[in-house]
C-alpha cells in the first residue's frame, strides 16, 4: 500500500511539474503578445509627438533667422541713410531679400516690407505647415533702427570714455 501511494504521489508531482511548466510557457506567450499590442497603440502617439517637435524646431529656426535677417537689412539700411547720395530702402532692400531667401526649410509665402523715415523697419511675414489637419503657424519678425551718424556716435564714445577716464584720475 505504502509503495503504491508513492508511485502515485510521484506521478500526481510529475504531472503538477509538468503543468506548471506549460503554464509558465504560456504566461510568457501572453507577456510578449501584451508587449505587441502595447506598442502597436503607443507608436502612433509616439510618431505624433516627434513629428510635433520636428515641426517646432521648424518653427524656432526660421523665425530666429528672420529676426536676425530682419535686424540685419534694417541696420544695413540704416548707414546706407548718411553715405552721400545714400538711399537706405534700396539698401535695406537688397539686404533683406538676400538674407530673407536663404536657410528657411519648410517656410512657405514669405513676404517682407520696408519701412524708412526717421527709423528703418523690416518685417518679414512667413507661414511654417504646421504638420497636422493643414494648419499653418505664422511667423512675424520684424527689425528696427535708427540711422546713426558713424562719426558723430564714435566722437560721443571717446568723450565718454575720456570722461570717465579724468573720473577715475
Amino acid at each position: 500500500k505504502n509503495g503504491k501511494s508513492k508511485g502515485s504521489e510521484l506521478r500526481h508531482k510529475k504531472v503538477r511539474k509538468t503543468l506548471q511548466e506549460e503554464m509558465e510557457i504560456f504566461m510568457r506567450k501572453i507577456k510578449k503578445g501584451s508587449f505587441t499590442v502595447e506598442a502597436a497603440l503607443l507608436m502612433p502617439v509616439i510618431f505624433l509627438v516627434l513629428m510635433g517637435l520636428l515641426y517646432l524646431n521648424f518653427y524656432v529656426h526660421n523665425r530666429a533667422w528672420l529676426t536676425a535677417a530682419a535686424y540685419e537689412a534694417a541696420v544695413s539700411g540704416s548707414m546706407e541713410g548718411y553715405s552721400k547720395n545714400g538711399n537706405s530702402y534700396e539698401k535695406a532692400d537688397n539686404q533683406g531679400r538676400m538674407l530673407g531667401s536663404a536657410g528657411l526649410p519648410g517656410g512657405e509665402n514669405l513676404r517682407m516690407q520696408i519701412s524708412t523715415g526717421k527709423s528703418v523697419q523690416v518685417t518679414y511675414r512667413m507661414e511654417i505647415p504646421a504638420g497636422f489637419l493643414g494648419l499653418k503657424w505664422k511667423i512675424k519678425a520684424t527689425g528696427k533702427a535708427v540711422p546713426l551718424r558713424p562719426v558723430g556716435w564714435i566722437r560721443k564714445v571717446k568723450s565718454s570714455r575720456d570722461a570717465v577716464e579724468e573720473v577715475r584720475q
